[in-house]
């Protein structure tokens, strides 16, 4: 690595160096050996988004705390980590925007505390009803909703729920006051539905993720579901891919999402007009 004059403007320079690395993080190993400058310029970019598996744990022994807080803003957490290395993450990358809790150990009630300090937090994917303390699919009244002021919700703008689902898990809806967008895994009640739409106070979008095979396990006729023009059905199995694509801007599940819940309102649109 050397560190040689610039031929471009070092802004420049930097800009496309950096949009190098994010729009192919694959180039960043590569591009971190070009100059000592480049290299503080972009090895932040590996930080930023991390799918932690058990051997990306010497990350956070790695780096200061500080660098952590101040570069991790996307965490997914997909594999069977220890409880401690969980609380290790979120008590370090206390910046994080967009987090993934699908390890099942760790969507347990002592984890709302810890929640409730990533005050930066906008999106959340979770287990509600193993957050809330259920653990027995057949025992569907063992979980507690926790009072307003002890749930991490504040500032959630998009929030995905997977896992059971039951009606005594429902008041939620009316906790989210900044939620625009909710999204559903394989959860086709019509009841459901129709209570989260009426529920959450500012919601624009309510998106049911179908992870089945399409041929195999077609998704419902969704106008027999719920007519509401904020609700639509997107196909999704490859869930960590999407949300990877997610967190680099890409066109994910809330992407498709929004797109055929705007078609869908230009359609109604264009008939009234033609009514008119």
């Amino acid at each position: 690595m050397h560190d040689a004059d610039p031929v471009l403007p070092v802004e420049l320079e930097r800009f496309i160096f950096e949009l190098a690395a994010w729009q192919d993080p694959e180039t960043i190993f590569p591009l971190i050996l070009v100059a000592k400058r480049v290299y503080m310029w972009i090895e932040p970019e590996l930080y930023h988004i991390v799918l932690f598996r058990k051997r990306l744990l010497p990350m956070l022994e790695s780096k200061p705390a500080e660098f952590l807080r101040q570069h991790v803003h996307h965490v997914a957490i997909f594999v069977e980590l220890e409880y401690a290395d969980v609380v290790r993450i979120l008590s370090t990358c206390t910046d994080v925007y967009n987090l993934a809790i699908w390890n099942t150990a760790a969507n347990r009630p002592d984890l709302l505390p810890l929640l409730r300090k990533l005050t930066n937090l906008q999106r959340l994917s979770t287990n509600l009803f193993a957050l809330f303390g259920g653990r027995d699919d057949f025992i569907l009244d063992q979980f507690r909703i926790p009072p307003p002021e002890e749930l991490p919700f504040t500032y959630l703008t998009h929030l995905d729920i997977f896992g059971l689902f039951p009606k005594g898990l429902w008041p939620v809806f009316g906790m989210l006051p900044r939620l625009t967008h909710l999204s559903l895994t394989d959860t086709v009640s019509p009841e459901l539905i129709s209570a989260a739409l009426g529920t959450c106070p500012v919601l624009q979008l309510l998106v049911v993720v179908w992870g089945g095979d399409p041929v195999i396990s077609p998704p419902p006729d969704q106008s027999k579901i719920s007519t509401d023009p904020r609700f639509c059905i997107v196909l999704c199995s490859l869930f960590e891919i999407d949300w990877e694509l997610g967190a680099r801007g890409g066109r994910d599940v809330w992407r498709r999402a929004e797109e055929a819940v705007a078609n869908k309102t230009r359609e109604r649109q264009k008939g009234s007009d033609v009514r008119e």
